[in-house]
């Protein structure tokens, strides 16, 4: 055999083992693409259940939020109802006392609803403090005069805000309480 003919073989040689190799890492790399592709199949179902997870729980945690800020609404219609008996029968420590539990309430709501916030924050820049100064003053027909203003302003925000019919059936009981009294 001559030099020409041994090269020959030796190339046909590598050629035939680079086709094997080609076929067996074309194999081994389409297996790992298979494996790849189902891993990230996986991953996507995974994805999707945790996006359904967190959908699930802002959900829950905005319901817990309605109710509660609904919870301080409704303390705060208890408060206003208070105030009033307490300019009525001129207790104007409870009235004071009233005055910033309302206060309270209505910075807690506002910290529930941000998008409230400036509402709420303008009804307490606006009646906390005439209240308390009416209170201070044991001014009777003034306090009953701010009480009034700021009963109405409640009705006011919460027809311009579209609140539940509750709240208005709340409202309607605090005047229907406070018409008893009169």
């Amino acid at each position: 055999m001559n030099n020409e003919s041994k090269i020959g073989l030796l190339v046909l040689g590598a050629v035939i083992i680079g086709i094997v190799l080609g076929v067996f890492l074309v194999q081994n790399v389409t297996g790992e693409i298979r494996e790849v592709s189902s891993v990230m199949k996986n991953l996507e179902t995974s994805m999707k259940g945790i996006d359904a997870s967190l959908k699930e729980v802002k959900t829950t945690l905005a319901e817990k939020e309605t109710g509660q800020f609904r919870r301080e609404m409704q303390e705060s219609g208890r408060r206003i109802l208070s105030l009033n008996y307490a300019g009525k029968f001129a207790n104007w420590d409870v009235a004071k006392k009233e005055a910033d539990e309302l206060d309270g309430t209505l910075k807690n709501a506002a910290d529930l609803r941000p998008d409230l916030a400036q509402t709420i924050q303008g009804f307490r820049s606006a009646y906390i403090l005439k209240l308390k100064d009416a209170a201070d003053k044991k001014e009777t027909k003034n306090f009953e005069t701010v009480w009034s203003d700021a009963y109405n302003a409640c009705i006011a925000c919460h027809r311009g805000t579209a609140a539940p019919p509750e709240a208005f059936e709340i409202l309607s009981e605090i005047k229907t309480e406070v018409e008893f009294y009169e």
